[in-house]
């Protein structure tokens, strides 16, 4: 549920739960005060409040049929079952009767009536039709009168008093009044108190959890994950603080291991280039001191000496050129080549140099037709060989076999797999082979002017045309190195420089 929603449903609880209580304290309360408004009476009725709805009711009925009486045959104020029979209904309302004989004389009177009283009563109304329905205080307080003047049998002039007793509804009344108000005032408090709690809680607690997540983060500790456990909007931004916290350590882990492998790398490097380095400071003392005393051993100090800055030249080239092609300076200029023909063209010149004096190269066109793709002729070239040169390195069997294959993958893909049949890479070095510094030690060999970069050239290279590239090997098997790129359709397009 969504804090939005929350806050809605409190709200509106807010208001219902008060009404609610306020509903049922007032039943409660009502059915209380009746029965102590009218003791000896059975509350018999669901509604509290249709017993004095039927009080009201019966005294209006009784003054309107009295009124009936009074204006068309008070005759019948002087028969005495018919005065029993309205006594007994008046007792009923709590109510009686006064009758007199111009302002003073009373002829009749209710039984627990003060004759004085109501005379009193009549005479600070005079001039009024109705009297108050209230209660008041003075003589009768309490009551309410109603006159009725009327023409007696004898013609005289006659009026006629109902008197209702008023005190139970009032006293039922300056209790039920103040009961529900304060009953309504609690229930509010009540309800605000807990309902501003419980929502306040759900929204506070968890923010003080992600504060103390970002307080360890901030102390560097990584490793307690933040897990919310709910749906809301506090959830989602706790997932993402979890997936915040998640990709940050990620990243330093990346950033260390990649600081690790730098220094791996130098110290390899550095390693390597000692290597030629020593070998070249041998050559120079002896041909310095006189060793070679010979135009043969001075020509062999020579041929050594060059090898071994060729080797160290190579070493800082690839070095440079991975360090060109992971920041994205290196501008590449793109052209649709013919696949099948490249790699022919590559093959032929490959067989013409002295390097592959002991190696038998095949080449097989598997697609049957030209495939267009994509490519840098130089990069693409660069690769290729840097694939060569690592089948090189593990190729000790004789006779050494290297193939290259060209076909065509489902999904509009070209393929390039080149396939030695040397000794193959460990199983723990495969999925490294084309990582980032990476150099399995059983490859490394001090005196071919290997950096170690080889296969991650290609592979950023390979990855800059838009391709892939893979490496499937067994031991004593040989090792392939498949190489994919988007195939073109229609037209051969022109060259295009892209940095």
């Amino acid at each position: 549920m969504s804090i939005r929603t929350k806050l809605l449903f409190s709200h509106i609880a807010m208001i219902v739960i008060p009404v609610l209580l306020l509903g049922v304290t007032a039943v409660l309360a009502a059915g209380a005060f009746m029965q102590e408004m009218s003791p000896g009476a059975k509350q018999d009725k669901p509604v509290p409040f249709a017993a004095m709805r039927e009080l009201f009711g019966g005294r209006s009925a009784l003054v309107s049929g009295l009124t009936f009486v009074a204006k068309h045959d008070p005759r019948l104020f002087g028969d005495s079952a018919f005065l029993a029979e309205t006594e007994a209904d008046l007792a009923r309302v709590d109510s009686g009767i006064a009758l007199l004989a111009g302002d003073s004389a009373v002829t009749y009177i209710s039984p627990g009536l003060s004759a004085a009283d109501i005379v009193s009563r009549v005479h600070q109304e005079t001039g009024r039709q109705q009297a108050a329905r209230f209660p008041r205080s003075g003589p009768g307080g309490g009551a309410s009168l109603e006159r009725i003047p009327f023409i007696g049998a004898d013609g005289t002039d006659r009026t006629l008093v109902i008197v209702s007793d008023m005190e139970p509804v009032a006293r039922f009344f300056r209790k039920f009044i103040p009961t529900v108000l304060l009953t309504l005032l609690g229930a509010l408090i009540l309800t605000n108190g807990a309902l501003t709690y419980l929502v306040s809680r759900s929204i506070v607690k968890p923010l003080y959890a992600l504060k103390s997540a970002a307080g360890q983060i901030r102390e560097g500790d990584l490793d307690r994950p933040v897990h919310m456990r709910r749906q809301d909007e506090i959830g989602q931004l706790g997932t993402a603080f979890e997936e915040m916290r998640v990709r940050l350590k990620d990243s330093i882990g990346a950033r260390l291991e990649l600081e690790q492998n730098r220094k791996e790398l130098l110290a390899s490097i550095s390693h390597d280039l000692k290597t030629p380095i020593t070998a070249i400071q041998g050559c120079v003392e002896c041909l310095r001191d006189g060793i070679a005393d010979s135009e043969e051993k001075r020509r062999k100090y020579v041929d050594m000496i060059a090898g071994k800055t060729s080797d160290m030249n190579r070493m800082i080239e690839e070095l440079l050129l991975y360090s060109t092609l992971d920041i994205g300076k290196l501008p590449f200029r793109f052209e649709t080549l013919d696949a099948a023909a490249y790699v022919k063209q590559v093959v032929e010149e490959l067989d013409l140099h002295p390097r592959m004096g002991r190696v038998r190269l095949e080449w097989h066109n598997g697609a049957g037709r030209p495939l267009f793709i994509q490519a840098d002729r130089e990069k693409l070239h660069r690769a290729l060989l840097n694939v060569v040169d690592n089948s090189l390195k593990h190729m000790d069997r004789q006779p050494a076999i290297l193939r290259f294959d060209l076909f065509e993958e489902d999904g509009g893909l070209a393929a390039i797999r080149i396939a030695d049949n040397g000794s193959g890479i460990p199983a723990a070095a495969m999925p490294h082979v084309f990582d980032q510094f990476y150099r399995a030690e059983s490859a490394r060999r001090t005196d071919a002017g290997s950096s170690g970069l080889g296969l991650a050239i290609v592979k950023q290279i390979v990855e800059e045309h838009g391709g892939t590239v893979e490496a499937i090997s067994e031991a004593d098997a040989g090792t392939a190195i498949v190489m994919r790129f988007p195939v073109v359709r229609g037209e051969p397009s022109e060259e295009g420089e892209r940095e």
